[in-house]
């Protein structure tokens, strides 16, 4: 399955909105994609990257473990502060078409880090 960067930045998005996010669990997300191993996929990439604390439960019937939402880590909230801006993350996903589109977590962050440093002037 391929990581959908869009999805992931909207998914922190619903969870720094929700005031009391623990025990967010896959259905709090449906409405950003209705395929739930999609939405679980993204759930176990966002732990696996520190950008939330969770808890796991592994489940009969789900491929992939379920993950149930605690809080958004500062890591997490670092990411989402650096894609954060709607103009900030079209210019961020227009630059990395030019490597196919896809690159890690940590370099579309700086991506957008430093267009946000450039719109400040720094």
């Amino acid at each position: 399955m391929k990581r959908n960067l869009d999805l992931i930045r909207n998914m922190l998005l619903l969870i720094e909105a929700n005031d009391k996010p623990s025990g967010m669990d896959s259905s709090a997300f449906t409405g950003l994609n209705p395929d739930s191993d999609i939405i679980d996929y993204h759930l176990y990439l966002l732990a696996d990257s520190g950008y939330i604390d969770y808890l796991e439960v592994n489940t009969i019937g789900h491929f992939y473990p379920q993950i149930i939402v605690n809080w958004m880590t500062n890591a997490g909230c670092d990411y989402l502060d650096a894609v954060r801006s709607a103009s900030i993350w079209e210019t961020t996903k227009d630059k990395l078409s030019a490597v196919g589109g896809q690159a890690s977590l940590d370099i579309v962050k700086a991506v957008a880090e430093h267009l946000a440093l450039s719109v400040l002037g720094i």
